[in-house]
């Protein structure tokens, strides 16, 4: 089985049963991406496990996603980051999402504002899209 975490994929799951199911290994949930396809059992919040069938490229990249668009500002709603580059993201800060360094990039992990002298990147959990 592959472990893919909901918050850090551009798959689009969404749970198909009603009632939580049991099994012998716990209680889960059915999920199933509306772009993709891809099937999987959650027996954790946050963590959707797959069948080892599917590649792990099609597990780390839905291909028929939409391609990410981000957000011109962002709002900081938590920053667990440290050190002297993240003094300027706390709670409630507004940043201009700004172009990454040469090699990386914007994605449905997070976006990339300006730190304290320095491009920082900032995770899709620690911040709300302001339009």
């Amino acid at each position: 089985m592959q472990t893919i975490y909901r918050d850090s994929t551009n798959h689009d799951f969404e749970k198909t049963n009603l009632v939580t199911k049991y099994s012998r290994k716990g209680n889960y949930d059915d999920y199933k991406c509306t772009n993709c396809g891809m099937k999987g059992k959650s027996y954790r919040l946050n963590e959707i496990q797959v069948s080892d069938t599917y590649s792990s490229s099609n597990v780390a990249n839905c291909k028929k996603a939409p391609l990410f668009q981000p957000p011109k500002k962002i709002k900081i709603t938590q920053c667990t980051a440290s050190g002297e580059a993240f003094k300027n993201l706390t709670n409630g800060s507004v940043h201009d999402v700004v172009t990454p360094p040469e090699g990386y990039k914007n994605d449905y992990r997070g976006v990339w504002v300006m730190g304290v002298g320095e491009p920082v990147k900032v995770l899709n959990n620690e911040f709300e899209k302001i339009e």
